[in-house]
């Protein structure tokens, strides 16, 4: 994207790393493209439900799609833009904010203080010199349900995932995913915190049903609060029959067989405080926010849409780079809407400035227990460009099921090794 290279100029020019050097000498090529582009209409301005997007007319959405997707739209792939579809979370969730936000601060460290429920910084001040921390903090705290199944608001139960290798082989992998909020519960008794488990942000357990040589492993997954203290990632592995402790280095291990890892889930899954952030602005980006089939549809072998159409969104742009230089994604960028703080489209580089991944997610209307309607993770579509292959897992959510906080245990790894499930 023509603005996301802009973007990265200003904010590398401000390190004083040798690499942060090199983006900003490279980003002075772009400034006669920047000086150019504030005297033409903003991106998206033009655009109108009806109108559709290719390779005759991809000039009018360069600004607004992962660089990936603009290089198939000038190679023939073609869209239509939709009028956008608002939702918005719980009445619940709102009403928590209101009630806590006003006494959340940042400590020294970024961690977050008195925080209790809600969205930690409703107010976010763009020229605020810590408005991309809050902005992070505002992503990880945003409204996720209490608890949620991925892909069950699917018809197969589970999450359907496939694998995509360059030549248009597919696999397909399937997955169950559940996971549970001890804090910021906001619609589930008990309210706003789980008696117990205060030191702890979230858990998660996550099965592979398919294919059969990767069937029954499991992973346990904890979130804790304290910023100095790691997750606790457990595996189960069917072929060797153990439960281990993976060391906290396999979060950037790609999840097989996709090009996912662990902190690729939810778009950006790390640990708050283990990164610094920079707020790059404010930008009109194409995404969904009422994906029609699930999964959609889609030729063999590719991994774009066929009939899913466009919506123009206002977002916040993020970048995230690692505290620790030897962590496997150098920099992120989170492109993340101003009203449900989703993000719709991520973009990855790797340590030699080289455009790595390119992330986009769908959103698709699901219903609460109580037939309140509200917005789901859909489909999502990882592209690594480097070497073709690409990644559609469809996720689906069933939010509020109840579960409690005893099933996301190291019993429940042991129930999977003695051939029990986690259905």
């Amino acid at each position: 994207m023509a603005s996301l290279l802009e973007l990265k100029m200003q904010s590398s020019s401000k390190s004083q790393s040798v690499i942060g050097s090199l983006f900003a000498i490279c980003g002075l090529a772009f400034y006669l493209v920047l000086s150019f582009s504030t005297s033409t209409p903003a991106a998206g301005a033009d655009l109108k439900p009806g109108d559709t997007i290719g390779p005759h007319n991809w000039e009018r959405v360069k600004d607004m799609v992962g660089e990936n997707l603009l290089n198939r739209i000038k190679q023939g792939y073609t869209l239509k833009i939709k009028e956008p579809r608002t939702y918005r979370p719980p009445k619940e969730f709102a009403e928590a904010t209101e009630k806590y936000s006003g006494r959340v601060k940042l400590g020294r460290n970024g961690e977050l203080l008195n925080y209790v429920a809600g969205l930690p910084f409703p107010s976010l001040d763009p020229k605020d010199p810590q408005a991309g921390l809050k902005l992070a903090w505002n992503f990880y705290w945003r409204w996720l349900g209490d608890d949620y199944k991925n892909g069950g608001a699917i018809k197969e139960g589970k999450i359907i995932r496939y694998a995509l290798e360059k030549d248009g082989s597919e696999r397909r992998a399937d997955v169950i995913n559940l996971m549970i909020r001890t804090r910021n519960r906001v619609t589930l008794d008990p309210m706003p915190v789980i008696p117990g488990y205060e030191h702890i942000d979230w858990m998660q357990i996550r099965a592979d049903e398919y294919p059969r040589d990767t069937s029954g492993t499991t992973t346990l997954e904890i979130r804790y609060g304290d910023p100095k203290r790691e997750d606790d990632l457990y595996v189960y592995v069917p072929s060797i029959r153990r439960v281990r402790r993976a060391p906290p280095v396999q979060r950037c291990g790609t999840i097989a067989p996709s090009e996912f890892n662990f902190d690729d889930i939810n778009s950006f899954n790390g640990k708050v405080t283990d990164f610094n952030y920079q707020f790059l602005g404010e930008k009109k980006v194409l995404g969904n926010f009422s994906q029609e089939h699930l999964p959609f549809r889609r030729k063999n072998g590719d991994y774009l849409p066929l009939d899913e159409k466009w919506e123009v969104m206002d977002t916040y742009v993020l970048e995230i780079t690692p505290k620790n230089p030897s962590y496997c994604y150098p920099k992120k960028i989170l492109y993340i809407d101003k009203v449900n703080w989703e993000a719709l489209w991520v973009m990855i580089w790797d340590k030699e400035g080289n455009y790595w991944k390119e992330q986009f997610g769908f959103r698709t209307p699901v219903k609460l227990p109580d037939g309140r309607e509200v917005l789901s993770i859909g489909t999502v579509v990882i592209i690594n460009v480097q070497n073709g292959r690409s990644s559609l897992v469809t996720v689906s959510r069933f939010y509020n099921h109840g579960y409690q906080p005893t099933l996301f245990t190291l019993a429940t790894l042991q129930t999977v090794m003695r051939g029990g499930m986690i259905r």
